[in-house]
């Protein structure tokens, strides 16, 4: 089982550093393949999100393409809103957790396919406006990180983009800064409520590191448009894989 997990983690990694996202969005999935119930599947996976977010940030951080106040200000909201929803996971069925999870794929999918410019990279909001627009960004991607087990990233990724003027390799590497903080938050949250083994988290997160060090690697590499519309197509296809899934099976 424990090579399984890094075998999970690298693969979560790769997307992670990639694409600006936690790796929930595979985690998730296969943890829930390799025998975890829901519950602990979405847990184990925002354990794991902490070590694999930090290597990413790092990355971003090194070439340029890091946003820190933005990072930090998406970060504290997100605390605010993963603790809540954290809390709203424990006490909800699987087959719940899993139609959430989907819905939100399906949203951020479809926008990140469609593109559009936003503010646009070179737009500046007031000082005001920039942490009103993070706060508000942090909590509502907390908020479904800790309901659904994702870093937050498929919500602070385009978010960041359309509502705060980044450009899509600097929003990618601020949603990995901030995903630390709700990752942190939400796990916090985990472990009072029994739902997750942090050894468990700590061997995904092994194999994350690395994965998550050659995706921002890739991302940097390649344009913001492509990048934008294959996170689009990603998403959209493991929310159809989630939703035909748990709409196969009969409620418990």
């Amino acid at each position: 089982m424990s090579w399984s997990l890094v075998f999970v983690g690298v693969a979560a990694g790769l997307l992670a550093g990639t694409f600006g996202v936690g790796g929930g969005i595979v985690l998730v999935p296969l943890l829930v393949w390799l025998g975890f119930d829901r519950h602990r599947a979405h847990a184990t996976s925002l354990s794991a999100i902490v070590p694999i977010g930090l290597a990413g940030a790092l990355t971003f951080a090194g070439a340029g393409e890091l946003a820190v106040a933005a990072g930090v200000t998406i970060g504290v909201g997100g605390v605010i809103g993963s603790g809540i929803g954290a809390t709203v996971m424990h006490r909800s069925s699987p087959r719940m957790l899993t139609v959430v999870f989907s819905l939100v794929l399906v949203l951020a999918g479809v926008r990140m396919i469609l593109g559009g410019e936003g503010l646009g990279a070179g737009s500046v909001l007031d000082e005001t406006a920039q942490v009103m627009a993070g706060l508000g960004i942090g909590v509502f991607g907390g908020l479904f990180a800790g309901l659904s087990g994702v870093g937050g990233g498929v919500i602070i990724v385009p978010a960041a983009v359309f509502f705060m003027g980044l450009s899509q390799h600097a929003a990618q590497g601020t949603s990995l800064l901030a995903i630390i903080f709700t990752a942190v938050s939400a796990t916090a949250v985990n472990v009072r409520n029994g739902r997750v083994r942090l050894a468990d988290g700590l061997v995904v997160g092994v194999g994350g590191v690395a994965g998550s060090l050659l995706g921002a690697r890739i991302a940097l590499g390649a344009q913001d448009r492509v990048l934008s519309f294959a996170f689009g197509c990603l998403v959209l296809f493991v929310a159809a894989q989630s939703l035909y899934r748990v709409l196969r099976q009969p409620e418990a």
